[in-house]
């Protein structure tokens, strides 16, 4: 067994994008609430390889050894990721690969559904399966070939294995995100059935460029806003789902009860420092055409989100977009984020008019599953 030394990339304080290369979720997505001192690796990591190269080929993962080497190839191959990459391995220590902690992490678990290729002893491809609430809706996430080893099937051996573990455990869907101009990989993932959903981007602004917006143009009237009701929480999750198709949100499409927001709701987000509000616009017979929500978390930048009943689309994006700029005033000063429909293009030419970036534009990709 020879001892070799493999190159680990150092966890970046800033934001970063996904990699344009695989489209799969960033790093910072994967990696949760890491701690930053045990985040920030040593620049060498010391891997066994066998050689032999038993064992090599495609085989499920093994996390109480795999996630060294999954965590460096994950960071090779998407890089530095501009919102932060924390949020699939959770609170996963990567300073130690203690095989009985890592089976301790519930984070960990996440990414013990998959398959891994390797070759000459180490990990050189990987495919994570995720598990959602909904018991045959699947779905997959870093998917990562060592340039080293691409063009050689590798990918298509990994996604065609999870067809196969999703479709006999009675699986009937499984959704996947793949950045818009990675045309190889959706050319890949077409090959396999899967069929193009819609695209959503991700809009990006630091705290100090936000910038106002009119809440209207002339010749249109000031429409009236107002915080949503508590009582129409059914008609607000109708509305949101009416302009954005459930397989848009990921990983879970929106909880019927999204917008239902009780006391005891409103004890756990004090408690733990998090903080929601959404407000409304109604028509002449009081029914519901917009919305508008922020969502804020200690540690993390304000998330907006904006909808509008279809027939309405055009004339409220501009005064709830205004209204929700203005309610960051009031709330901890942080960067803000929105995930939108990348075809709504008069929320885009706001969105660009109140200093928002695009940081990524995905396209979501469902297979449905045949008997």
């Amino acid at each position: 067994m020879a001892i070799i030394s493999l190159p680990v990339y150092n966890n970046g304080e800033g934001a970063a994008v996904r990699d344009g290369k695989n489209g799969m979720p960033s790093r910072r997505q994967l990696l949760g609430n890491v701690n930053r001192k045990d985040a920030r690796l040593e620049p060498k990591m010391i891997v066994a390889i066998h050689p032999s190269g038993h064992g090599d080929g495609l085989r499920p993962v093994d996390i109480s050894r795999d996630l060294p080497q999954i965590v460096g190839l994950l960071r090779m191959v998407f890089g530095e990721s501009a919102d932060g990459d924390e949020q699939l391995f959770g609170d996963i220590s990567l300073g130690t690969a203690n095989g009985l902690m890592n089976r301790l992490q519930p984070s960990a678990a996440r990414l013990s559904n998959g398959f891994v290729w390797q070759a000459e002893g180490r990990i050189v491809g990987n495919a994570t399966l995720l598990t959602t609430r909904a018991w045959d809706r699947y779905l997959v996430a870093n998917v990562a070939v060592h340039p080293a080893f691409r063009r050689q099937g590798i990918a298509r051996a990994l996604m065609e294995s999870i067809s196969s573990y999703v479709r006999n455990r009675g699986g009937r869907v499984i959704i996947l995100q793949v950045v818009k101009d990675n045309l190889s990989a959706i050319d890949l993932y077409r090959s396999l059935g899967y069929e193009s959903i819609a695209n959503m981007t991700t809009w990006y602004a630091t705290a100090s460029r936000i910038r106002d917006i009119p809440a209207s143009v002339p010749d249109y009237q000031d429409i009236a806003i107002e915080q949503l009701s508590n009582r129409h929480w059914r008609e607000a999750y109708e509305l949101d789902t009416a302009h954005v198709k459930a397989d848009l949100n990921w990983p879970e499409p929106l909880a019927p009860d999204a917008y239902r927001y009780s006391i005891w709701q409103r004890a756990a987000d004090f408690l733990n420092g998090r903080q929601r509000e959404t407000w409304s616009t109604t028509d002449v017979q009081g029914r519901l055409t917009g919305l508008a929500s922020i969502y804020s978390e200690w540690g993390r930048s304000n998330y907006l989100t904006l909808r509008v009943l279809p027939e309405q689309a055009g004339l409220l994006e501009r005064p709830l977009l205004a209204k929700l700029i203005r309610r960051l005033r009031y709330l901890p000063r942080r960067n803000a984020r929105i995930d939108h429909p990348e075809a709504d293009e008069a929320t885009s030419a706001l969105l660009r008019e109140s200093n928002f970036v695009v940081q990524r534009t995905l396209t979501h990709m469902r297979l449905n599953i045949s008997r």
